[in-house]
């Protein structure tokens, strides 16, 4: 199991090595072997000394300063989302906190982890709706978000491992381009010493060198709102938009809303859906 300490070693390490020197205002320099920054530049511009840095990216230094995170940050060029993942690492911070998890000394599954009323998605009879915790492991879901998904929204499954099932990819021709953003906000949302996470990233690295080529890049943001095309049993591919919010009583966790423009083809079949008996 990896370590917070190893984890923001990781990601240290990583993303120095997409920043280009001249982005950094460095000079250029013939011959330079490495396409990212030197430790010893990223010291420099951080203000902070070689050997501190090089403790940081070995893991073997524990809460840095929020100065030296600052701007290690700046000389890492991470923006707002990056930056509080670099924190979350740094400080031990979970977005999902102990106080709601089973007292138990295992890591819990989904399955037992203690789900808040979620009685108010089913009363959005005309918008799918469901709950992902911080792996992205569907806890909730109503009606018609399961309708929708075929399967792929149902509790216990993943928000993740479905979005690279080929059922998704061979009907959404946007679905190369949206993927950095699925795969960054798994990073961001999860725990990196979560055996759980360790299950779906090995998972996903057998089955797609797309994804392991972007968990490599260790981007970190959350997850936005988009379109997406749905293949829907006996209606074919629609356009329908996704929208994802926090959930303040239930912090890590996220809901996200299934919905179509109106007058479109997807709304049709959204109220379709909504009124058709199992």
């Amino acid at each position: 199991m990896i370590t917070r300490a190893a984890a923001l070693g990781r990601y240290l390490t990583t993303r120095r090595g997409l920043v280009r020197p001249e982005d950094a205002g460095l000079p250029q320099e013939d011959g330079r072997r490495v396409s990212g920054l030197r430790r010893i530049e990223v010291a420099a511009l951080a203000d902070v000394s070689a050997d501190y840095y090089l403790r940081l990216e070995q893991g073997r230094d524990q809460r840095p300063s929020e100065a030296v995170l600052a701007g290690i940050g700046r000389a890492l060029q991470l923006d707002e989302h990056a930056m509080d993942y670099l924190f979350r690492l740094a400080y031990d911070v979970d977005l999902f906190p102990a106080e709601h998890l089973p007292s138990e000394s295992h890591q819990p599954s989904s399955a037992e982890r203690p789900v808040p009323d979620t009685t108010l998605l089913d009363h959005w009879s005309d918008t799918g709706a469901y709950i992902t915790d911080g792996n992205r492991d569907i806890v909730a879901s109503n009606t018609l978000a399961r309708r929708v998904g075929g399967g792929l929204l149902d509790v216990g499954q993943n928000d993740v491992l479905g979005y690279f099932d080929d059922r998704i990819r061979a009907v959404a021709p946007e679905w190369e381009a949206y993927a950095p953003n699925v795969v960054a906000a798994l990073r961001y949302s999860s725990d990196p010493s979560s055996p759980r996470l360790q299950e779906i990233v090995d998972e996903l690295t057998r089955r797609s060198p797309l994804f392991t080529r972007l968990w490599a890049r260790h981007d970190a943001r959350p997850l936005a709102g988009a379109p997406l095309r749905a293949s829907i049993d006996d209606f074919g591919t629609v356009e329908l938009q996704y929208q994802h919010l926090v959930v303040p009583d239930w912090p890590g966790h996220q809901l996200t809303t299934i919905f179509a423009e109106p007058g479109t083809p997807g709304s049709a079949v959204l109220a379709y859906l909504a009124v058709r008996g199992d």
